[in-house]
């Protein structure tokens, strides 16, 4: 009887050890890997507050207001509806994530409401990038000089400002990696926000062009109303010309080397050069006519029946081979 005893707590012992080293060894990996993470998460967080200007102390006066969605006004002239909320999340995702209202805001702000002018009041763009430049903020000299001769600087002066095409509050370059059909409808975008006449059936001002839906799709259109003398490939022009004075030539983009183009996709076929190497690119890229109707799905899978000739050849020679080999050892 004692003997069964003792054998009953001995199993249970070794049963019992093994649930308590099981539990240790569990909550240890828990902790292993909860712990950095949450440490991780602080430091994001930590950071987070650190480049969000929009929830710092002293933007809480605007952004009593400014949080608002509804906040808006009817312009008298236009009768457009001006929209005056901020959006936290497009904020904290802008490049202006890390200022403070008033770090632009610094003046003309005394009075409830504020007058139409006040946003536009003081705000240097040019001089802060240059006063900021030691902390990555492009030089935008060249670009004030250049919009100087743009359209817009010459016949609505009073009304057009840089904030006209790049909204500070949510303003975001395009990343590299972008698809270019990403990057032109982007891109557009910022043309189409005011000239939404453009975007009716037959668009006013274009009817030389063979299918405008399929261009804009592919082009910026930058690359028209912009000089084709001087292009550079990292920064587009700011010189937008007239409608009588833009690019009409249809050689001028459909030729071998074209500088209308150049901008845009020469950039990126040399970015994708460098990462995905010569072959790659040659073989699939963003290059195509106009108009035409390609489909990433038909080239993926032309791509992949190529690529199953190539392994069914070289199968089938393998095959041949291994079949007169066992026919010369057989004899």
């Amino acid at each position: 009887m004692r003997s069964r005893k003792n054998l009953q707590i001995s199993c249970i012992q070794p049963r019992a050890q093994r649930a308590l080293v099981r539990l240790a060894l569990s909550t240890a990996l828990t902790l292993g890997l909860w712990l950095p993470l949450s440490f991780g998460l602080a430091g994001d967080a930590e950071q987070a507050g650190q480049d969000d200007g929009i929830s710092a102390a002293e933007s809480a006066g605007c952004m009593r207001c400014h949080r608002m969605q509804t906040l808006a006004y009817r312009d008298r002239d236009t009768g457009k509806i001006i929209d005056l909320s901020i959006l936290r999340d497009a904020y904290r995702h802008s490049v202006h994530a890390g200022l403070v209202c008033g770090d632009c805001h610094a003046d003309a702000y005394q009075d409830y409401p504020h007058r139409i002018t006040s946003a536009n009041e003081g705000i240097d763009c040019v001089g802060c990038h240059a006063e900021r430049g030691a902390d990555g903020a492009p030089d935008l000299t060249r670009f004030a000089e250049e919009y100087k001769h743009s359209v817009h600087a010459t016949e609505v002066p009073e009304t057009f400002s840089c904030f006209s095409c790049h909204n500070p509050h949510r303003f975001r370059p395009v990343a590299d990696a972008t698809p270019v059909v990403e990057v032109v409808a982007a891109n557009n975008r910022l043309c189409l926000d005011c000239h939404s006449e453009l975007e009716s059936a037959v668009p006013r001002g274009h009817d030389w062009l063979p299918r405008p839906r399929q261009h804009w799709a592919s082009v910026r259109c930058i690359d028209c109303h912009t000089p084709l003398a001087g292009r550079d490939l990292y920064a587009p022009s700011h010189v937008l010309l007239a409608a009588a004075e833009s690019n009409r030539n249809c050689v001028e983009c459909h030729r071998q080397g074209s500088l209308l183009l150049a901008q845009l996709y020469n950039h990126r076929v040399a970015q994708e050069r460098e990462q995905d190497g010569l072959l790659s690119q040659a073989l699939y890229n963003d290059a195509y006519i106009i108009g035409m109707s390609r489909s990433p799905l038909v080239d993926r899978l032309g791509l992949g029946l190529a690529f199953l000739l190539l392994v069914g050849i070289v199968a089938h020679g393998w095959g041949r081979y291994l079949a007169h080999k066992r026919t010369r050892e057989s004899k």
